[in-house]
């Protein structure tokens, strides 16, 4: 399995996978920033070519504590929604997948009730999107982020 997740210039500059390089491993959840929602049941997960980190998926929705979840076997994300969205149905959900270690900490209540939802991933590329597209070799630390920029890590089990 692939995927490209967001990597926001706030978390680096928390500390959060800073030096992060091709070929590590990295133990993490996710969250999706949703743009849009349909009606679906069908569990899927594809990626936008065009624009890193843009992802469609489908499951079913659940509450854990007070965090909507968005079940979609093997995995498990957190729904990152404006307004309410149906529980406990079938959808289809376009966002911006973004890696989420602090919703997933490993003693959690997340963690906890779904671990399917953290797990280990290792580094294939390392990115920086914004007025242009470039590698890198390794994610920067707090002093060299770009605050306009949105760093990519493309990630395989």
């Amino acid at each position: 399995m692939r995927v490209e997740a967001v990597v926001p210039a706030w978390m680096l500059a928390d500390g959060e996978y800073v030096g992060l390089a091709t070929g590590d491993p990295v133990r993490t959840g996710f969250a999706l920033a949703v743009t849009a929602t349909g009606p679906g049941g069908t569990e899927a997960l594809e990626q936008s070519g065009a624009r890193p980190g843009l992802t469609t998926v489908g499951g079913r929705t659940e509450v854990v504590g007070h965090t909507t979840v968005l079940r979609s076997p093997p995995c498990c994300l957190v729904l990152l929604a404006a307004g309410r969205l149906p529980l406990d149905v079938g959808l289809h959900v376009e966002g911006w997948l973004t890696v989420e270690p602090f919703l997933w900490v490993p003693d959690g209540e997340l963690a906890r009730a779904r671990p399917e939802g953290c797990v280990g991933w290792t580094v294939a590329r390392v990115r920086v999107v914004g007025g242009s597209t470039e590698d890198l070799a390794r994610l920067p630390d707090e002093a060299g982020v770009d605050p306009d920029a949105a760093y990519v890590l493309d990630l395989t089990r």
